[in-house]
């Protein structure tokens, strides 16, 4: 075996003060009577009361070693474990050994004994206070070390329950429905807008599974429905695709929804709901009326188209001459008709009010333009009016009004065999009560099945399919938007082979009272 052959230094080691300051920044040097002959500068820091002349047993509680009342058993305990409790208003507690000094005096080199961080900042000390070989320092480091890196997370814990709240509240205020389960299938979120469309329970939603919720989904389909398992129809995705499919739910209401699904990067499954039953009803009724005006302008075209080319290409007699010009000219006037018509009722539904130009107007004067045309000679007898409130003050478009009464006369007179009377009278009533009145116009004509009645404020829609009657079929639906947007209402009541009756209901504005 190699020995090795230690040298010691031939003369003793020596410290000057600045290094032994640095070395022991806590050292208590006490002289032969005990009293204090100097302190390291943290120990000052720490304990004030530590000053030259001071003495020990005034300071600190000598817990070890015992008995210690005299500098001689300080002496003959030399090298012991030291422990001392200071007596001052901050608990300091310091713990090291004692050394004997040539000339009788006493070296204590202690440390503090520190729990926390807390404590070091209680006392007023710093990381610089320390001797950079004191275990304590390292110590107290790898506290506020970890301490900080607990207050971050802290931190982000909080910012992710926050961002975790706003997340649900928005979902929360989404009209569409989302259901979110984790990688073990296990249902993490749903919104109230899902539990609204699937009819289902908060509380006894958490315990469905995927296989269960879509076993739900396909009971509430329509019969049509070939799919009834769709949430698995769409699981077949890969990470980060979206796939979807739509649907028509008969329960717990009728409505068509788009139901997607999206997987998530740890393997879970987002599925969303969303109600598209107004989109299809309006691409419905899009392609319902562009297949109806094409058909009801293609009506009076072909008519204009058809005796314009027989005038150009064929003699024709004087007498049938004029009438092939007279029906060209009454079909362009329908045409024309019908295209204003259209214009105006896109014009209303565009501005949606913002363009009346409302004034003060008696309802019996706009009564009485509406009924002249129809009370020239060979309609007097037929047209009654009854006014009861012909000075009551209506705060209207008087143009637009007028434009609603006529309609609704024209169809009174146009669907009432000859000699059918119509009549006009007025009522007392109520609009989301304030006080209204209501203009009635009651005629003896074909009348409407209910069926029929249902669709009057369609667009296009007749009640007499046979062409006999001329019109455009938009007179309802443009008094319908007229008339509300003056906050006012319409109510039809017909019978078959009986009559129709439509009033017109509007609000009444009060005149001021006289100074």
């Amino acid at each position: 075996m190699l020995a090795v052959e230690v040298t010691l230094p031939s003369r003793p080691l020596a410290l000057g003060a600045s290094a032994f300051a640095r070395a022991f920044p806590f050292y208590l040097h006490v002289g032969a009577d005990l009293c204090v002959c100097s302190a390291g500068a943290s120990l000052r820091k720490a304990y004030p009361a530590v000053q030259p002349g001071a003495p020990l047993q005034a300071l600190f509680r000598v817990r070890r070693p015992r008995d210690t009342g005299s500098i001689e058993t300080w002496r003959a305990r030399v090298g012991e474990t030291c422990t001392l409790v200071a007596l001052g208003p901050q608990p300091l507690t310091l713990r090291g050994s004692a050394e004997a000094c040539d000339d009788g005096s006493l070296l204590l080199l202690v440390a503090p004994v520190l729990n926390s961080l807390d404590e070091v900042t209680r006392l007023g000390l710093g990381f610089n206070d320390f001797a950079k070989h004191d275990a304590t320092g390292d110590s107290l480091l790898l506290a506020q070390t970890a301490r900080l890196s607990g207050q971050d997370a802290e931190r982000l814990a909080e910012r992710l329950r926050g961002r975790t709240e706003q997340l649900a509240t928005i979902l929360e205020l989404s009209q569409s429905g989302v259901v979110y389960f984790d990688s073990g299938a296990a249902l993490q979120h749903v919104n109230t807008a899902l539990l609204g469309m699937l009819d289902l329970e908060r509380v006894a939603v958490f315990a469905l599974s995927i296989a269960a919720l879509d076993d739900w989904i396909g009971g509430l389909l329509a019969a049509s429905e070939t799919c009834r398992r769709p949430l698995a129809s769409l699981m077949d995705g890969q990470v980060g695709s979206v796939a979807g499919l739509t649907l028509a739910l008969e329960r717990p209401r009728p409505a068509v929804i788009h139901l997607g699904s999206a997987r998530t990067n740890d393997g879970g499954w987002v599925f969303y709901l969303r109600d598209v039953t107004r989109e299809t009803e309006v691409d419905r009724m899009k392609s319902e009326f562009l297949a109806t005006a094409a058909h009801e302008l293609r009506t009076p075209m072909v008519s204009v188209h058809g005796f314009t080319e027989l005038l150009l290409n064929r003699p024709v007699p004087e007498g049938q001459r004029r009438d092939m010009l007279e029906t060209i000219h009454r079909q362009s006037q329908l045409l024309i008709n019908m295209v204003n018509e259209m214009l105006d009722l896109a014009r209303i539904e565009a501005r949606q009010g913002k363009d009346l130009k409302r004034e003060p107007c008696r309802l019996g004067v706009l009564i009485e333009q509406a009924a002249a045309p129809f009370a020239e000679p060979g309609g007097a007898e037929r047209l009654r009016v009854r006014l009861a409130h012909a000075d009551t003050l209506l705060h209207v478009d008087a143009e637009k009004t007028l434009r609603a009464f006529t309609n609704v006369l024209s169809n009174a007179f146009k669907y009432t065999p000859d000699g059918g009377a119509v009549t006009v009278d007025t009522l007392d009533g109520t609009l989301r009560d304030a006080p209204a009145v209501g203009l009635r116009v009651t005629d003896r004509g074909i009348g409407m099945t209910p069926a029929q009645k249902a669709r009057v404020f369609e667009r296009f829609y007749r009640a007499d399919p046979s062409g006999n009657i001329p019109g455009t079929g938009l007179g309802m639906s443009l008094v319908k938007e007229i008339v509300e947007l003056h906050g006012g209402r319409v109510e039809v009541e017909s019978e078959a082979g009986r009559g129709t009756t439509v009033t017109l209901w509007l609000p009444i504005v009060h005149e001021p009272a006289a100074a």
